[in-house]
């Protein structure tokens, strides 16, 4: 008898599932960390399960194997959106990240991209339950489970477990999170930034007492000279002009000045360099706002946030901002976006930032929609017009046009495909990621053209660049990355994957072009152009620098790096753990270094800045 008892647990529900989701926690750790250990999935990851199996096992009265199904499905989709966003992002989503899940039908196309056949192991029980109750063969034949001998052990030993692996690792400071969420366990992992996430952080953060000390503090971190306005190169050689500001969707450096087959990929762009200051070393800074995010940093010169998107948690602010600040000069400040303008959360991000007039979805109606809306085509032709009437009016305006076509997967309708690569760049993502470029360049001339057109050219500053990365090793094959590499002549690395460019012409003022070859990043994108409008940033707070009249730089950036990670003037910086075990890596050469312990200090000084930053936007009034 007992011994029948003990083999009926066996054969119980309560096994069953959590054996099912002990495998599957298992699967799940060997796609992410590349390890195969059923000792560490026990140790780390089945006190939970184990929690949770145990609370459905007292606490279900009627239909019991139903809970079981809901806990199985609630699990398994889980895992299944840690390892799809880990395979684009190259990070692990926690719930703030999975909160997102509405955004995904705009960006359908790209998560059908991620699908791996392999995923559907963590629904394959999941689907014979079904076709067992749709043929009323559910719930199979179960042993029951005694509560008092085995459920209620269980489940204090599970939760004293969970709570010591909490306790364990809740002080373990571990920069890089996918590190962290292997040696902490995925589900502490999560648990731990439930409790101790961004809203715990943001409340954490001290208000600023003194603003001039707070900016004195900051040049201090970056070691700025401050500089008098009468010796600032370029200060107001721009002055009263338009400005323009096109961001463009997924675009890396690596296509400026790339010949595939005897092509230029992006020849206007190309040409346009000739006549324009250039920034080839620029910096992807953005957060899991990513292309909102981009709009942010470019708009404020302040870090996003590391943990959620700046628009979704900070949209009720008041930014100080270029948009502000060209308001107080009579400016009209105007946003294209062919999106939904709620995507993102961009209806509060907007005006938080300050624009006087955002164009966004039904304003660009539906015509010739490529991927999530209306072409970058549309767009610009949409766009005209409005800067057409501000210069019949007599009146400067700042216009911050975002493109979408580039937007991965990178799939143009076959007229607009243009770019004619060999043979062996045919149904790959690299290679529709050029085609992709080459149709941005040509439609980006276009509307420069119709530019000179309607006499708007002459009068403006034209400033273009990329908002982040379009091919993620993790999110593309191997075939891929090595095509990538072929085209680079190197090994693609994080280096190529995280530098954008960034350009700005202003005819009769950049004509001899030149290329500004010291680090740079997305942050001093503002003070740049600011300076070249005369209008001076000295109080206002600003987390970038003025790449025309400072040469050294320190910048981060987080989320898809760990914290801590820097660019300075020679290297780039990576932490894992922490610092003594990070990776450094040669700009020039991009040759690791195995002694990286004099820029100790750089690491200290940008978490400090980025802290600073944090601490600055929960600061900030509500709008």
């Amino acid at each position: 008898m007992e011994k029948d008892k003990r083999f009926g647990f066996f054969r119980s529900h309560f096994f069953i599932i959590t054996a099912f989701l002990l495998s599957k926690v298992i699967l799940l750790r060997f796609l992410l960390f590349e390890e195969f250990s059923i000792w560490q999935a026990v140790v780390l990851e089945l006190s939970y399960i184990v929690v949770f199996a145990a609370i459905i096992e007292l606490i279900a009265i009627k239909w019991k194997p139903g809970f079981y199904l809901l806990l199985s499905l609630v699990l398994s989709t889980l895992f299944l959106a840690v390892i799809m966003y880990y395979s684009f992002f190259g990070r692990i989503a926690t719930y703030f990240a999975l909160f997102q899940a509405g955004q995904v039908g705009t960006i359908s196309d790209s998560v059908t991209a991620l699908l791996n056949p392999v995923y559907i192991l963590f629904f394959l029980d999941i689907a014979v339950l079904l076709v067992l109750l749709a043929a009323n063969k559910y719930p199979i034949h179960s042993k029951p489970v005694d509560r008092k001998s085995i459920v209620l052990p269980l489940l204090v030993l599970g939760l004293a477990i969970s709570a010591i692996n909490f306790v364990i690792h809740k002080d373990e400071m571990i920069a890089n999170n996918v590190i962290a969420a292997q040696e902490k366990g995925i589900l502490t992992y999560e648990a731990l930034e439930i409790v101790f996430g961004p809203e715990a952080l943001a409340q954490s953060n001290p208000g600023i007492e003194n603003a001039a000390e707070f900016k004195e503090e900051i040049r201090e971190l970056k070691k700025l000279e401050f500089l008098p306005v009468a010796e600032r190169k370029f200060f107001g050689d721009a002055r009263g002009r338009n400005l323009i500001i096109i961001q463009v969707e997924s675009m890396q450096s690596f296509p400026i000045g790339l010949e595939v087959g005897g092509q230029e990929v992006m020849p206007h762009l190309n040409n346009m360099l000739g006549g324009s200051f250039y920034f080839p070393d620029t910096a992807q800074q953005t957060g899991p706002g990513n292309t909102s995010d981009a709009e942010f940093i470019v708009n404020t010169s302040l870090y996003p946030l590391a943990f959620n998107p700046t628009s979704q948690t900070y949209g009720n602010k008041k930014f100080p901002s270029l948009p502000r600040l060209l308001n107080n000069l009579d400016y009209s400040t105007m946003t294209f976006h062919a999106d939904d303008v709620e995507f993102w959360n961009r209806d509060e991000l907007y005006p938080a930032l300050g624009f006087s007039e955002y164009y966004h979805g039904q304003f660009f109606g539906e015509e010739d929609v490529i991927g999530i809306g209306p072409s970058d085509e549309v767009m610009f032709q949409k766009a005209l017009p409005v800067l057409q009437e501000q210069t019949a009016q007599g009146k400067a305006f700042y216009a911050h046009l975002v493109g979408l076509t580039s937007h991965h997967p990178f799939k143009l309708p076959a007229d607009k495909k243009e770019l004619q690569l060999p043979a062996h760049f045919d149904n790959s993502l690299t290679g529709d990621y050029l085609i992709s470029m080459h149709y941005t360049d040509r439609v980006i001339h276009d509307f420069i053209e119709q530019l000179k057109a309607e006499g708007i050219y002459d009068n403006s500053v034209i400033a273009i660049y990329g908002d982040h990365f379009g091919l993620q090793q993790s999110a593309i094959s191997e075939n891929d990355v090595d095509l990538v590499s072929e085209l680079l002549g190197h090994e693609y690395k994080t280096l190529d994957r995280l530098n954008v460019p960034f350009v700005v012409h202003a005819p009769g003022i950049t004509d001899q072009g030149e290329t500004f070859e010291g680090t740079s990043g997305q942050l001093d994108i503002m003070p740049t152009l600011a300076n070249m409008l005369g209008i001076p940033l000295d109080d206002q707070i600003i987390f970038g620098q003025d790449l025309l009249n400072h040469d050294s730089n320190l910048l981060g950036a987080r989320y898809y790096m760990p914290a801590g990670s820097f660019w300075n003037d020679e290297i780039l910086f990576m932490p894992e753990k922490g610092f003594e075990d990070g990776n450094a890596y040669d700009l020039e050469t991009e040759a690791p270094l195995e002694d990286f312990s004099r820029f100790k200090e750089d690491y200290d000084r940008i978490l400090k800045l980025e802290s600073l930053s944090d601490a600055y936007l929960e600061s900030l009034p509500e709008r």
